[in-house]
């Protein structure tokens, strides 16, 4: 099998450049989520704060259309198969209007994406009652007094896995962290990746529920 001409020999180009905004540190990240999500197959994923990592969490629902049959096909999960996932944002518009962003607009009216606008705070009873659990969560929003707000309200309705951004600065665990860990409830698994090049917004923690 023959390779394109240099294939390994430069980086790779940054995808969907027109949604990056440099110092967010969500350039490693995106591409990240997009391969968790088309490994977990989650059906309601929960985006707090709009960004570069939007079209990879859709684009990972579209793939997810697709399923592989390579001979190791779980033949039960095919049964009564009925795949409608949905990618729930909510944004509260600090950065402008999302359809005024370069190629957000289709992302905004895309049928697999429902956009909230407004503040993720007193929202939960109402996208309880309407999406049910959220198995796959991508929290990016704000300082201590968001995380501490997020985690009071939303945990409950939290199935799965919740993956939060910037729990370290300078590889130590910050104020975020640790408001996650005294909010939490019950024994989750946890894990934090922290990129050893960055100072801020370079590290992950994920949070696993026991029971999806």
């Amino acid at each position: 099998m023959k390779y394109k001409k240099d294939i390994f020999k430069a980086p790779k180009s940054l995808e969907y450049k027109e949604h990056y905004r440099p110092g967010l540190g969500t350039e490693n990240v995106a591409p990240f989520l997009r391969s968790m999500v088309q490994m977990l197959r989650p059906n309601r994923i929960l985006e707090i704060g709009a960004g570069y990592t939007t079209p990879f969490l859709l684009e990972a629902l579209v793939n997810n259309e697709r399923v592989f049959n390579d001979g190791n096909l779980k033949t039960e999960y095919m049964q009564n198969y009925n795949y409608d996932p949905k990618l729930i944002v909510i944004d509260d518009m600090s950065l402008g209007d999302l359809k005024k962003r370069p190629g957000m607009e289709s992302i905004v009216n895309s049928n697999y994406v429902n956009f909230v606008e407004g503040v993720f705070q007193g929202k939960a009873k109402k996208l309880k009652k309407e999406y049910g659990d959220f198995d796959f969560v991508w929290f990016d929003c704000g300082g201590v007094d968001e995380y501490k707000a997020f985690f009071s309200e939303y945990w409950d309705i939290c199935s799965y896995y919740i993956i939060c951004h910037f729990t370290y600065l300078n590889g130590k665990a910050n104020d975020h962290l640790l408001a996650i860990l005294d909010a939490i409830k019950g024994d989750p698994f946890m894990l934090d990746i922290i990129e050893p090049n960055k100072t801020r917004q370079g590290s992950l923690t994920i949070i696993k529920k026991r029971h999806p």
